[in-house]
């Protein structure tokens, strides 16, 4: 009986100790940041709350900081290193550089050099989550974690360069010519979570006569002090624009969405398509009011993305060609004024009214003067360069006058004139960076010169993707990680990348992002070697991608693609993947003519049976939807090799028919002429069929523009000969390629933002591709603390296109989840298919 009573009177304190416990030690893991936090790191704070919660269905709570005292239970803890209380026991770390250190059981402090620091960090832990952080959006793995780990952390990450970033360029449909507001937010947000903190951009000048290639584009205004307004708006403008479908730029000859191939029409809103400062202007060169409308809606765009780039540490660039191309309608007003178009008067005015409209337009960092492309492939004598110097001191005062708070900066094809590559270090100020890209387009080493430029930042910008070859896949992770390891090397402190495109990139992005952090790490294999061994990022990225048990087998298959044969001083173009495209009359992306034959070309795609095996290996829905994107882009890249074999027989039989002495040979030719322009035109819609499986961001949207209007447009692939057959044949048969949708229902969300302010919306396009009838699109959104989702019907814009908004009332000023579904007759299908998006409201 007394055994009894002990026992029970034990339970019973064992009970309230255990109470006592758990009221002094959270269950909840709770995120602390520092009283005084910045934004960023509150930021940090909301993000690691989002992808924990999305991660482990776990929601933690976020608190200030007061102390060790009032941490019971798991912990993330946010601290610059100066207030770190632990610092005594860990190496110091500075500006961008942070640490990941576990103390007491469960309690990781994540301690930044600066905010940013603490902010990279944050994106550090997240991925050891498991998640990935593409340049076109988040990979969240398809199963759910069951514990949130905290311990075993002790790692320090310092970068290897100060500038980490990316230069996408303007020009083609493929680039940010087709970005709007929403899509520059998207990219920049990912910058950070990626480690970057630079983004950049090239200005194409006006050219007269026109010719065929270039206009001027609306990122820099040209003119005076006098004609902008004290907002930044515009009272006189030039005109310019950035590619439209009805535009003839760059040989993509105008063409109306409507009329294009294979179901692609579903995905435009307007026949003439464009970037929303773009869509539906008049033939050029516009009116003045479109041309001033162009330029305050780029202006403003640009103030909010640059602003987001600033609350979030990301370096911004734009600037000019050098020296300074005075549009035609400015010249005329300077005449008016007296001013020799030539003196260093016009320069200096022109450059002081181009750097006060950025003032009061945008927030800048840099302003980038760009030799000539010309430099480049024609060389430059002694008066060009002359010309360049001038200019770019008349900037300098310029700046000067006008006291504008951005560093002025150099780059373009070359880093200097070709009698010294290195001359400019000796006569421009110690704080302009200078920077270059390739030459080649990307197919030259690094510019040794670097070595020689001393005591000022210096810039090197890798090719992430050519433009000659812009409608086929490339792969380029080992090079991009032998620059990095030859700029680290030379004494460079930016490392970026020029590219187009996104998605189908994204490999090679991901050696990009991992070399800012990394180079000095890397052991060159020397200047006759132009790759560093990329298969451990191959690896990582397969695992993302794929799913672990994928990685290691479609990793190395994956490696086995990047790079290619290269030779010191050679100018050869060789690639591991099949190089199916080249510059083609004055624009990128031609399909070129392959004069081997199909029947033993086709073994090169052989690699795609093995991919077709491993499929096996992928578990979930979002592993193996990034999977089919994959094998479809293989079968499109593949049957473009078809066209290309194709295109060459053709090229063949029309040469043999101009050399064929009788009329009936030269009919006999002509019939099999006919043949193959069937054949080329069925091998054309395999490729494109496959192409519209692939579609999920504005690159590939642009590849549907080059393949419409540069190569069935200005190249006239199909029917280039037709003329000749009509001759020999009289009529021939029409060529009618479809029309058509023939896959599965598809939902296209080209831009995906995942961080928004408080008080905006949640704005982007959904475009839906389908052979049925679309019966409703709606939107599924919940904050990230309720249970239940709100349902939503979308508005339809034109065609398969609907627009979504997610408005501050409806997520409340929480950060939140959605996802999009669509009905059709006969089936709903849902966009993403895993896992929600989710986005923090900061």
């Amino acid at each position: 009986m007394n055994y009894k009573k002990a026992l029970a009177k034990l339970i019973c304190v064992t009970v309230v100790l255990l109470v006592l416990i758990s009221c002094g030690e959270s269950k909840t893991l709770t995120i602390y940041y520092a009283k005084d936090a910045s934004p960023k790191e509150i930021l940090a704070a909301k993000e690691l709350q989002k992808y924990i919660y999305v991660r482990s269905g776990e929601l933690p709570e976020i608190a200030v900081y007061e102390g060790k005292e009032q941490v019971k239970g798991k912990a993330i803890i946010l601290s610059q290193f100066e207030k770190f209380e632990n610092k005594s026991n860990v190496i110091k770390v500075e500006g961008d550089s942070y640490l990941l250190k576990s103390e007491e059981k469960d309690q990781l402090f994540i301690v930044g050099g600066s905010s940013e620091g603490i902010l990279y960090g944050a994106y550090k832990y997240i991925e050891s989550l498991g998640v990935g952080f593409m340049i076109d959006g988040d990979i969240i793995p398809d199963e759910k974690l069951d514990t949130v780990k905290l311990n075993g952390f002790n790692e320090t990450h310092n970068p290897a360069f100060a500038l980490r970033g990316i230069q996408p360029f303007h020009d083609f449909p493929e680039g940010p010519d087709w970005w709007n507001e929403e899509d520059y937010k998207a990219v920049i947000s990912q910058l950070p979570k990626m480690g970057m903190n630079f983004i950049g951009f090239h200005t194409y000048p006006e050219k007269r006569p026109f010719g065929g290639w270039e206009r001027a584009e609306p990122m820099v205004w040209i003119g005076t002090k006098d004609q902008f307004n004290k907002n930044g708006t515009v009272k006189s403008a030039y005109p310019v624009l950035h590619s439209n479908t009805a535009d003839s730029t760059w040989a993509y000859y105008p063409k109306n969405t409507s009329d294009y191939h294979f179901g692609a029409s579903q995905l435009f809103e307007t026949d003439r398509y464009g970037a929303s400062y773009m869509k539906n202007v008049s033939g050029w060169p516009h009116t003045e009011k479109e041309n001033v409308k162009i330029f305050d809606e780029v202006g403003s765009m640009l103030g909010n993305t640059f602003t987001l780039a600033k609350d979030l540490g990301v370096k911004t660039c734009i600037g000019t060609e050098t020296p300074l191309t005075i549009p035609f309608d400015v010249q005329q007003r300077l005449i008016a004024q007296g001013i020799d178009l030539n003196s260093k008067e016009a320069r200096v005015k022109l450059y002081e009214g181009i750097f006060s409209r950025i003032m009061a337009t945008h927030p800048l960092d840099y302003y980038w003067f760009w030799t000539p492309e010309t430099w480049t492939w024609d060389g430059q004598n002694d008066a060009a360069v002359e010309k360049t110097i001038q200019d770019i001191q008349s900037a300098i005062q310029a700046k000067s006058n006008v006291k504008a708070p951005f560093t002025l900066a150099t780059s373009g094809w070359v880093l200097g004139p070709a009698r010294d590559r290195a001359e400019f270090d000796n006569l421009f100020p110690k704080e302009m960076p200078f920077s270059v890209i390739n030459r080649e387009v990307g197919f030259t080493p690094v510019e040794s010169a670097f070595k020689n430029v001393n005591n000022r930042p210096k810039w090197q910008i890798s090719w992430v993707e050519d433009d000659p070859a812009m409608v086929t896949p490339q792969f380029w992770a080992g090079r991009i990680l032998k620059d990095a390891s030859d700029a680290f090397r030379f004494g460079c402190t930016g490392m970026m990348g020029i590219h187009w495109r996104t998605k189908n990139l994204s490999p090679s992005f991901m050696a990009l992002a991992r070399s800012g952090w990394e180079a000095d790490k890397y052991k060159s294999p020397g200047d006759s070697i132009r790759h560093i061994n990329p298969s451990e990022i191959y690896k990582e990225w397969a695992s993302l991608q794929f799913g672990p048990k994928a990685a290691t087998q479609l990793g190395n298959l994956f490696t086995s693609l990047d790079g290619g044969e290269f030779k010191l001083g050679s100018k050869d173009r060789h690639a591991n993947f099949p190089r199916t495209a080249d510059w083609g009359k004055k624009g990128p992306g031609m399909i070129k003519p392959n004069y081997e034959a199909w029947e033993k070309y086709q073994k090169k795609y052989d690699f795609i049976k093995t991919y077709e095996n491993a499929k096996n290996l992928v578990v979930g829905k979002g592993n193996l939807e990034r999977y089919n994107y994959w094998l479809n882009t293989f079968y499109y890249a593949k049957y473009q090799g078809n066209v290309g074999c194709i295109l060459a027989d053709m090229e063949r039989l029309n040469v043999q028919i101009g050399k064929a002495k009788s009329k009936e040979e030269k009919i006999k030719l002509a019939n099999e002429l006919i043949a193959k322009r069937n054949e080329v035109a069925k091998a054309w819609e395999k490729m494109g069929d496959c192409l519209m499986q692939t579609v999920s961001t504005n690159g590939e949207m642009g590849t549907i523009a080059n393949l419409e209007q540069h190569n069935l447009g200005s190249l006239n692939q199909i029917h280039q000969y037709d003329k000749v057959l009509t001759e020999l044949l009289g009529d021939i048969p029409e060529i009618k390629m479809s029309t058509a949708y023939k896959g599965e229902t598809r939902i296209v969300m080209p831009t995906r933002q995942t961080i928004i302010k408080q008080g905006e919306s949640l704005v982007t396009k959904v475009r839906i591709l389908s052979s049925q009838k679309i019966a409703s699109v709606k939107v599924f959104y919940k904050a990230l603390n309720e249970k239940n989702y709100t349902e939503k019907a979308l508005k339809n814009v034109n065609r398969n296109v609907y627009q979504l908004e997610i408005t501050p009332k409806e997520y409340n000023q929480n950060s939140f989840t959605y996802y999009v579904e669509v009905t059709t007759g006969t089936k709903t299908v849902r966009s993403p298919q895993s896992e929600p998006e989710a986005v923090t409201v900061w």
